[in-house]
């Protein structure tokens, strides 16, 4: 009996989320501009997910270096050329400096870009999410501590935070990446503590309590779920920033580390001495490609939010 009652509410809850997640969809693909973010983000993620699981795929190799583009040739200081489309796809684009093809080097970096955006996001959402849940719902002097130290970090603009931090651990990507991830949370700590104010007020907070649940318990159980869905889609949006920030230190020349490295940012380094002589395609042609998935994920990332806010729906 026990046995069939389990598996009842197993298929119950499997047919709630079916239901729930075909609505999700319906209303994502109502709205032009997000269905247009939600085609290019899976497009640069499967294009990600290619180099980095199976690299063949796409014939490119992502050895930390772009020297893997150049089979049998040495790096020299070559100047780029123009897009030609009678030498295969790899100089569908052209080449940059040292004559590295542009297309090929563009997919590598989306394994660096993207995957370390999403793990410095997911990192940077999980610390908020837990400290500001815990400011919101705790409230008085822990409320008022924690949330001065998010000040601290938030009077700081991020690149100028973040290039402090890179300076402090290192100057490599992975040291990037590591202060990005210190510095990241405090507005997901501030959107969860908002979040948890308006929460801990409602009468089944109040339930839970009288029937003896903690404080802590409340947070764990009650509190954090309840948070997730704004919290996912300011992640949405983070992933953007953060691949932009990458950008910006590569091309400021703050990260270090290999030379020919592909990452986007750094790619636009390499085509910028160029521009003054009228070679334009090694630095337009990444910043266009860096801007295409910056405009899409926000375009997926303003979707979710006006699917999951139940004001904007309405």
């Amino acid at each position: 009996m026990n046995v069939d009652l389990t598996r009842e509410k197993k298929v119950a809850r499997q047919h709630v989320f079916a239901r729930n997640s075909g609505a999700f969809m319906r209303n994502l693909l109502k709205s032009g501009a997000a269905t247009a973010g939600l085609v290019i983000t899976v497009v640069y993620l499967i294009l990600g997910l290619l180099d980095a699981v199976y690299p063949q795929y796409l014939g490119v190799r992502n050895d930390h270096t772009m020297l893997v583009f150049l089979p049998g040739q040495s790096i020299s200081s070559a100047p780029p050329t123009a897009p030609v489309f009678n030498q295969g796809w790899w100089y569908y684009f052209g080449t940059t400096t040292s004559r590295i093809p542009i297309f090929p080097s563009m997919l590598a970096a989306l394994q660096y870009d993207l995957g370390y955006a999403l793990l410095i996001v997911l990192v940077g959402a999980g610390i908020g999410l837990l400290f500001g849940a815990v400011s919101g719902y705790f409230g008085g002097k822990v409320d008022e501590l924690m949330m001065r130290i998010t000040d601290i970090f938030l009077s700081v603009p991020l690149i100028p935070l973040a290039i402090a931090v890179t300076f402090f651990l290192g100057a490599t990507f992975v040291d990037m990446a590591y202060a990005l991830m210190f510095v990241s949370w405090p507005s997901f700590a501030r959107l969860a503590r908002g979040e948890s104010l308006s929460l801990k007020s409602l009468s089944y907070m109040e339930a839970a309590t009288s029937a003896g649940s903690s404080k802590v318990r409340n947070v764990w159980v009650h509190v954090i779920p309840n948070v997730l869905s704004p919290i996912f889609v300011q992640a949405s949006l983070g992933v953007g920033r953060i691949v932009l920030v990458f950008a910006t230190l590569f091309f400021l020349g703050i990260v270090r580390g290999a030379p020919y490295m592909p990452e986007l940012g750094k790619l636009m380094v390499f085509g910028e001495p160029w521009l003054v002589n009228g070679v334009w395609w090694p630095i337009v042609i990444p910043g266009l490609f860096l801007i295409i998935f910056i405009v899409g994920i926000n375009l997926f990332g303003d979707g979710l939010r006006d699917i999951l806010d139940p004001k904007l729906r309405r």
